[in-house]
């Protein structure tokens, strides 16, 4: 069963070779990363790749020095929040980079514990998963993916997901790289969504997932993607050594130039 890829043309470019250009000039200028680093998990945005594009493969490109075998790709649901989590059940992932094969055990040990009953076109039509796709096969061409499609953005549900993360996955011997799919503020006037922004990046940086919710909760940040910001601050708390280190910050106003209503992007990488 083939993920059609819908956002092909739209969110980014239709052809293989117009991605790659892009991705190239984009990373030129990128910051070397320790060799010694491994990267737990990785937060990228997920807009038009005019807007967000280069913060995204700057984060991606942080983590190219690794082997990776799988990603798991945590990503909010812009159809409904009715369900807790579900994972992708598609096999196949349509991409002009090349298509992409699902982990199927990465599937069957996950989606046991999620809700698998959900209409396949939450899974299809999200943009939120699809837009990292690409980038995915240019950093790491042979890896499988696994996508998981949060509903419910709450602390219970984050910490849940976040445990069978840990059990599941890091405790196998595939090397497996858990990518966070989240845009930040939307449409408020540049300093604005800074200042807000800038509470999201204080909260990753100091792997406080309840300050992110308290944060949310009383209108202070905001972010599309909480659930899965919360599971991989959550995520880190397993680890004794974990560190976080900002990629980029950057909002559509800086490329646009119109700053009276712009969205806020951010790539972060949490290592040991």
């Amino acid at each position: 069963m083939i993920r059609k890829a819908l956002h092909a043309g739209t969110f980014y470019p239709r052809f293989a070779g117009q991605i790659q250009s892009q991705i190239e000039a984009w990373i030129k200028d990128k910051v070397p990363t320790p060799v010694n680093e491994r990267c737990i998990s990785l937060l990228l945005p997920h807009a038009g790749y005019i807007y967000s594009g280069q913060c995204a493969a700057l984060g991606m490109a942080s983590v190219a020095h690794e082997t990776i075998d799988s990603v798991i790709v945590l990503h909010p649901s812009h159809q409904g929040s009715h369900f807790d989590f579900s994972v992708s059940p598609f096999t196949e992932y349509e991409c002009p980079m090349g298509n992409l094969q699902l982990d199927s055990e990465l599937y069957r040990r996950l989606s046991a514990y999620a809700e698998q009953n959900l209409d396949l076109d939450y899974h299809a039509m999200e943009h939120s998963l699809e837009i990292q796709l690409p980038l995915i096969k240019h950093f790491f061409p042979q890896a499988l993916i696994c996508p998981v499609m949060i509903g419910n953005q709450i602390p219970q549900v984050a910490k849940r997901l976040s445990d069978l993360l840990y059990e599941t996955v890091y405790k196998s011997s595939k090397r497996i790289l858990i990518v966070v799919s989240s845009d930040l503020s939307h449409y408020h006037g540049a300093e604005k969504a800074e200042q807000m922004d800038a509470q999201v990046i204080r909260h990753v940086t100091n792997l406080d997932s309840e300050g992110l919710w308290k944060g949310a909760m009383m209108g202070k940040l905001e972010a599309c993607g909480i659930g899965g910001i919360m599971t991989m601050l959550e995520l880190a708390g397993h680890y004794s050594l974990a560190k976080v280190r900002v990629i980029q910050y950057t909002h559509s106003g800086r490329v646009s130039g119109m700053n009276n209503q712009v969205v806020g992007y951010l790539a972060a990488r949490i290592f040991v």
